[in-house]
């Protein structure tokens, strides 16, 4: 019985790598080099399965090609692994294209009908990436949005600075979706009901699930359907402090014939770019800072002496125009933060054959993939110090030469995060404050751990904490009062790395 076992196995060991030769050998030689996998035809597939998006960061790991394929069976993956490339992929925006994934997301996650679906393949794609893009510009729109976000924050803020302790990722989540929703959506937005926060939740867990149609068990579909009931019953009645941005895309589906109920839903997936990439970000920012006692200090020093002023009685006014232009070590670890953590691939479809930089042909049906993580780790970018968490290297510097495109953290242009200054400027918020008002330190020793691990199989940007983390809460003296928001000039827009 053992020895047939042992032939069976020998023999589906032989006709795997035969099949995975026959398909290699109808690769064009001009295409980048095949990465093998350990098992043939499945390994990649096990690995992508296991690490999820920092499975592409990882393979650029144990290869010195600038470019490298990854099959998994007839269907190819290119890796690019050089921010030279980057830029020649970047240049090829209608061969190598972000589009088809913006048409995926709208039947996968927003559950457009076929109509609507029909709809998303003219103008209406572009259309409405122009309002999400136009509505979350800088100018007045965006400062209301921010000051809605603000105000609820400071609300967040109060309530954390009475508690003893906290568990950090906890209060992230319900800080960021609290103030995140207040902002775009008003104060009454549909998550103020805590039933449909946990129904958010839940769809995200089978998220990627829906990508392949594979919710078997249908809980995905069934948490999804509780959060598009509460935004068709919003935006029957859109509220008087409802953003520029949500009017816009809703204008933009209505002017294209999409129904209020369809319309619904795809403003629903808003919240699957915001909440899930807002949340990470701003807990690891929080963990490196107070981590950190002397780049503690210096935040310290640099927001209360450039951002704040006292009101009448015990009162603090924060500037909101002078944290986003006058706090550049702030900035600066918020964009460390993301360049140390970053564990996201941008990726494109292959429109039609295209070569880059005259040697490496990508065929057309296939896909691109830009890891992050390399260039935010490569030393001919970012110098010797690169696997140091140094936020001081953002800060401006008349020599600074470093090339463009070198900050991958809101995605690759021309495609970049539309709403990278309203999230940014919410991170700077919450930790201008915690950092003023409050000391946060682990209740057990050694809970500053210096990289815990982290969730990989979502396509957040920056993975989630696998470990909940305890801390204790302390006010610090003369700065317990109330606590307001003065928003200044209009147009005010952040210096970020990628533009």
């Amino acid at each position: 019985m053992l020895r047939e076992i042992a032939y069976c196995l020998l023999g589906l060991a032989i006709a795997a790598y035969s099949l995975e030769y026959v398909l290699a050998a109808g690769d064009d030689p001009k295409e980048p080099a095949r990465l093998r996998s350990g098992p043939p035809l499945v390994g990649h597939i096990i690995g992508i399965y296991r690490h999820g998006m920092a499975y592409f960061s990882k393979t650029c790991k144990t290869t010195n090609e600038e470019i490298f394929t990854i099959a998994i069976f007839n269907l190819k993956l290119y890796i690019s692994n050089s921010h030279r490339l980057n830029a020649f992929i970047q240049k090829n925006s209608k061969s190598l294209s972000f589009r088809p994934f913006i048409k995926v997301t709208v039947k996968a996650f927003g559950d457009a009908s076929p109509e609507t679906d029909k709809l998303f393949e003219g103008a209406l794609l572009d259309d409405f990436s122009h309002a999400m893009k136009n509505g979350l510009a800088p100018g007045p729109q965006l400062d209301e949005q921010n000051l809605r976000m603000g105000i609820a924050a400071v609300r967040h803020v109060d309530e954390l600075v009475e508690k003893e302790e906290i568990v950090l990722i906890k209060w992230v989540d319900d800080a960021i979706v609290q103030a995140t929703s207040a902002g775009v959506y008003g104060k009454n937005h549909p998550y103020t009901d805590p039933k449909v926060v946990a129904a958010f939740w839940k769809w995200m867990e089978y998220n990627l699930a829906h990508l392949f149609g594979a919710d078997i068990t249908g809980k995905g579909y069934a948490a999804r359907a509780i959060v598009f009931k509460a935004f068709q019953d919003y935006c029957r009645d859109l509220p008087d402090d409802c953003s520029f941005v949500v009017r816009e895309r809703l204008r933009t589906l209505y002017d294209h014939g999409v129904s209020m109920d369809e319309a619904a839903k795809q403003e629903a997936t808003f919240s699957i770019a915001a909440f899930p990439n807002t949340i990470p970000t701003m807990y690891w920012v929080l963990y490196e800072v107070f981590s950190r006692p002397e780049l503690l200090q210096e935040l310290r020093d640099e927001i209360s002496t450039q951002a704040v002023s006292r009101m009448e009685g015990n009162g603090v006014l924060l500037d909101v125009s002078a944290l986003k232009t006058k706090c550049p070590l702030l900035l600066g670890v918020i964009q460390e933060t993301q360049r140390t953590r970053h564990m996201h691939a941008n990726i494109r479809k292959v429109m039609q054959d295209t070569v880059l930089d005259g040697k490496y042909l990508l065929k057309a049906g296939n896909y691109v993939q830009m890891p992050g993580a390399p260039i935010h780790a490569s030393a001919g970018i970012w110098g010797p110090t690169t696997d140091a968490f140094d936020p001081h290297r953002f800060l401006p510097k008349p020599d600074n030469d470093r090339a463009s495109g070198s900050f991958m953290a809101w995605g690759a242009a021309p495609h970049l995060c539309p709403a990278r200054q309203f999230a940014t400027t919410e991170v700077m918020l919450i930790t201008a404050m915690l950092v003023l008002r409050v000391d946060l330190r682990p209740t057990e020793p050694g809970g500053w751990e210096r990289n815990p691990e982290v969730r990989t199989d979502d396509s957040s940007t920056l993975g989630r904490p696998l470990k909940e983390l305890l801390l204790r809460v302390e006010k610090r003296d003369g700065w317990q009062g109330e606590w307001k928001l003065e928003m200044g000039e209009s147009r005010t827009r952040i210096s970020l790395a990628s533009g």
